[in-house]
């Protein structure tokens, strides 16, 4: 029997952490070997710092590879550290140790910091003009970028230097003329009144004896730029200007640290980027570029002293970033359409992208080459821009006449396949080139899948693409019009097709702080977050409405189950207790009829509404009965029963206010029967009754979903469990309006906000809201991924330990292909159908069990060349490749 292998180590969900948050970080593995039933019987995990070993666990008799949290020497501030781990397996052999991975432990306590936040003395630039497009008026205040620079000299070249940056906006760190990181959007979007992340960056090899020179350029971003729809108040959330904290710890070999830091030291200047904001886009001015700036020797005489200020109305608690930083992904070629009416000259870039366009270029000191955006064209080929409303989405570039030149944005993007480039007179589409360049947090990618339909291949890719272009800090609603906002309900509707696509594990742990930071003294969690942009004349944030609010719950749950992280349970269960008891509070008749602030019920659906009382009672039953696992998962035993207790309650007064005898449902649509029959909430009478409902409800639509936000991630999966799977694939299928496929028919990359954003009989839906690139309906990728596909968790074993595969087969399909790289390794499931047979291969990982249900027995089932016995049609199969044929 081959040796077992750890691979895929993980410190804090992260390949090397840069900066921890928890004193005693855990550690995380998954298993490859080859063979069948393999099993990992026992671990050894060491960590150490240098040539000294801070923790030896010995060898531990355990299967775990999950969550194993750090026991040994209290670890300090500003530490490299080293960890690998080595495994027995089933029968007490010895894995080799696997290739170490490394974690710094960040400033983790605030005495830490010495550096002090840093800023250009606020007063308006002289000689700066609105852009001509300006649509604000008097109301246009986006500032210039402001640098900032310090040198400073060593006398020997350090052993090992680390910088420790973050920012009240955005920032770039440039160490003697190089970028540090090619991270954008950094730190992130937080509630800056509360909490601001930073980041920690390996400079060692940057770092010179001699002359140095540190300088950083910071803009606005979600700080003081504009952010939302509220334009009465549209920018300065947070505070007026961006600022800067900057701490630089250099080792020398004898042990010896200096610390450069953010103080009255440095001086600032403003140059060529006149102005960066989200919404209004960016005017950079090459002519003004300050060649050096960011090297020793540079003529800084007339740059002026920064201030060094405490924020309003105190300073943000610091935290290491919890998720991978916002990176430059994916490149696309711009290629050329035709001259707009404008005089303009409309490019495609093949995908709808968040992110922005570089520009490579010749021209006359003084051009101006602008660049408008826009996700679709109209109707008659003209870049469409309504539907962004007050988003101005306009990039400037003015040339310096020397040679080719580049461009591309510093602290803005925007949501878009198509840009509008207008030219200087005189110049050519031949003399540009025009690349769009996506970003997104750089989360690993875990899942990928293909099948025999390429609408089906497309749907995957406008799933994966509207995820990629939506986690920006946040998992926004949408990249390209004034909003943004990290809108709850979107996100978990979606979040176990999120899980699929990338590991988010990370991502939600950022998030979930900010969700915890929003919440209101009463319990309320909001609608978005973070919240204050939303609106800000509120006293107090916006609460959530059903479905939005209880988002926190489902969130928790779905991230223990897939991950097996129990941490995150424990350390925000009592917030998720509060919101229980603030629904519980204002409804002591188990209808929740008082949603306190609003209810938006099944958002944006087709067809007849769904009563909102209805839904929002449903979402009642569904966080109790969550919150009553979520109690079992963080050990509260005395609050299983209340949860029991109170889902019970809400059941009985659902029943009694919404259904009849007959099993109809109040309001009688698609989305009324889809929560009661997945939130269990009706007995087995009344769940065969509403089943059929149900069917009767997509006849009378010939077929078609009439669902919203809150109904569409409740469609395949509910007909596959009530025993109509043809009728999921017939509306997976389906390419006639309302469906995914109708989207893809008029040439979708991503999915949009509404199934009518565009229709032949009524073209654009409203522009006051209508996005192109949201991912709320894209929740349809976990039925695709666990039913189609087969690979789905198992409630009993949290983290993938044990995989439930039940594949839903359809000669439509006709074969398929996926894999997912869980918590716990490699899962593969792939099938083909030939006549009247399925073959049927797949790979389960080390450790782990695969509990297979299929909709008859296997004809047969291979392990290698071995048969296995049959069992019927429901069987449990160890690690190992398999393949199993099944007549259709």
């Amino acid at each position: 029997m081959t040796k077992l292998r750890p691979i895929a180590l993980r410190c804090e969900h992260h390949a090397a952490p840069m900066g921890l948050n928890r004193p005693a970080p855990r550690f995380d593995w998954a298993l490859e070997g080859g063979g069948h039933n393999r099993c990992q019987s026992a671990f050894r995990l060491v960590v150490g710092a240098g040539e000294t070993v801070l923790w030896d666990s010995g060898k531990v008799r355990s299967s775990r590879t999950r969550q194993i949290e750090y026991a040994g020497d209290v670890l300090a501030s500003d530490m490299q550290c080293a960890w690998t781990v080595m495994v027995w397996n089933e029968e007490d052999a010895a894995s080799d140790w696997a290739d170490a991975q490394h974690f710094r432990t960040g400033l983790m306590q605030p005495e830490d910091w010495q550096a002090q936040w840093i800023a250009r003395y606020f007063v308006l630039p002289a000689g700066r003009e609105a852009p001509a497009d300006n649509t604000y008026d008097n109301r246009w205040q986006a500032r210039p970028a402001d640098h900032l620079r310090r040198d400073f000299a060593t006398a020997e070249r350090p052993v090992r230097a680390t910088a420790y940056v973050s920012a009240l906006g955005l920032y770039e760190l440039y160490l003697n003329g190089e970028r540090v990181d090619d991270a954008v959007m950094a730190p992130g979007w937080t509630d800056y009144h509360q909490r601001v992340e930073y980041q920690s960056y390996d400079v060692t090899d940057m770092v010179v004896a001699g002359a140095n020179t540190i300088g950083a350029l910071v803009g606005e971003g979600w700080y003081s730029g504009r952010v939302g729809h509220n334009q009465r108040r549209a920018g300065n959330h947070y505070g007026g200007r961006p600022a800067l904290l900057c701490q630089l710890h250099l080792e020398y070999a004898d042990g010896r640290i200096e610390t450069i830091v953010s103080d009255k030291q440095w001086t600032t200047s403003q140059g060529p980027v006149c102005y960066s904001d989200f919404l209004m886009g960016e005017q950079y001015d090459a002519r003004l570029e300050m060649p050096g700036w960011t090297e020793p020797g540079f003529d800084a005489s007339r740059w002026q002293p920064v201030e060094v200020f405490a924020p309003d109305p105190r300073p943000p608690h610091l935290e290491a970033s919890r998720a991978p930083q916002v990176r430059e992904t994916v490149r696309f070629e711009g290629r050329y359409l035709r001259q707009a009416k404008t005089g303009g000259h409309i490019y495609d870039f093949g995908q709808n992208i968040a992110g922005y366009v570089a520009l490579e270029l010749s021209g006359k000191a003084g051009d101006r080459f602008t660049l408008r955006h826009g996700e679709v064209l109209d109707g008659e080929g003209e870049l469409y821009v309504a539907n962004l409303r007050h988003a101005v989405a306009t990039d400037h570039y003015i040339a310096k006449g020397e040679g080719r030149e580049h461009f591309k944005p510093r602290f803005t993007f925007h949501g878009f396949r198509y840009a509008e480039l207008t030219l200087p007179d005189g110049s050519s589409p031949d003399d540009v080139t025009l690349t769009g360049i996506a970003i997104h947090n750089d989360l690993p990618r875990t899942a990928s899948m293909r099948t025999g339909l390429d609408m089906v291949n497309q749907l995957l890719s406008n799933i994966e693409w509207s995820q990629r272009d939506n986690f920006i800090s946040v998992p926004t609603d949408c990249p390209q019009r004034d909003e943004r906002y990290g809108w709850s309900a979107d996100a978990q509707v979606f979040w176990k097709t999120a899980g699929y696509v990338m590991d988010v594990s990370a991502f939600l742990e950022k998030w979930f702080e900010d969700i915890a930071e929003a919440q209101l003294p009463d319990g309320a969690f909001t609608d978005v977050a973070p919240s204050k942009p939303l609106n800000p004349y509120r006293i107090t944030a916006q609460p959530g409405a059903p479905g939005w609010g209880d988002a926190p719950v489902i969130l928790a749950w779905q991230h223990w189950l897939r991950y097996g992280d129990r941490a995150l349970v424990e350390k925000h269960y009592d917030r998720l207790v509060a919101w229980l008891k603030h629904i519980a509070d204002a409804n002591p008749d188990h209808l929740r009829i008082n949603a306190v602030y609003n209810n938006y019920g099944d958002w944006l659906s087709v067809g007849p509404a769904s009563d909102r009382t209805m839904v929002a009672t449903a979402y009642w039953v569904l966080v109790a009965d969550l919150m009553a696992k979520l109690s079992g998962v963080a050990g509260r035993a005395d609050m299983v029963a209340h949860y029991k207790a109170q889902a019970k309650a809400v059941r009985a007064a659902f029943i009694a206010a919404f259904v009849d005898d007959d099993g109809r449902i109040t309001g009688d649509t698609q989305t009324a029967y889809l929560l009661a029959l997945d939130f269990a909430i009706l007995p087995a009478d009344l769940h065969r009754k509403a089943a059929a409902h149900l069917l009767r409800k997509l006849d009378e639509a010939e077929g078609h979903l009439q669902t919203g936000f809150l109904g569409v991630k409740h469609l395949c999966p509910v007909l596959s469990d009530i025993g109509s799977p043809q009728r999921a694939y017939d509306l997976l299928l389906n390419e006639t309006y309302p469906s995914w496929g109708f989207s893809i028919a008029q040439g979708a990359t991503t999915i949009w906000e509404r199934w009518d954003g565009w229709t032949r009989e009524n073209g654009f839906q409203s522009a006051n809201m209508n996005s192109f690139n949201h991912y709320a309906y894209g929740a349809v990728g976990e039925w695709l991924y666990a039913r189609v596909a087969g690979i789905d968790w198992d409630e009993d074993a949290p983290g993938f330990s044990s995989i439930r595969m039940r594949p839903l087969f359809d000669k439509r399909l006709g074969w398929i292909e996926a894999h997912y790289d869980a918590p716990t390794g490699r899962i593969e499931s792939a099938w083909r159908i030939a006549g009247e047979i399925v073959t049927w291969d797949i790979r389960i990982p080390p450790n782990c069990a695969a509990r297979i249900e299929l909709p008859r027995a296997p004809l047969s089932i291979h392990a290698g060349e071995a048969a296995l016995p049959l069992t019927g049609a429901t069987t449990t199969l160890g690690s190992g490749r398999y393949t199993l044929t099944i007549p259709i």
